[in-house]
């Protein structure tokens, strides 16, 4: 019974505090729907969950900014998986590694 009115509190609180002005949110990052493209929407996923710990697009944090980083996939795939870059991503594809890459082009 908790869970259901849980639920109910939530559908309803979402309904009322909605966003009106299109703002798309994930990953505790804000960003209006016209300001990122589609085909773009999915590298900016990918960042999120595996990069941006330690990285900004346009500043310095732990590792440098990736904006604009002149890089293929199959070099970044290389990059990631060797004892150069303190994490490694085996996970992901070299799909996805396009895909961060197209979001982090201008």
């Amino acid at each position: 019974m908790v869970v259901f009115i849980t639920i109910m509190m939530m559908l309803f609180y979402s309904l009322l505090f909605s966003n009106s002005n299109n703002e798309l949110l994930e990953c505790g990052v804000v960003d209006t729907i016209d300001k990122i493209s589609k085909d773009k929407r999915e590298g900016r996923k990918l960042f999120n969950a595996n990069c941006a710990s330690c990285h900004k697009l346009d500043k310095h944090m732990i590792g440098p900014a990736l904006r604009n980083i002149n890089l293929d996939s199959l070099s970044l795939k290389k990059y990631l998986n060797s004892e150069r870059h303190s994490q490694r991503y085996p996970q992901l594809t070299t799909e996805q590694q396009h895909e961060i890459l197209k979001y982090t082009k201008d």
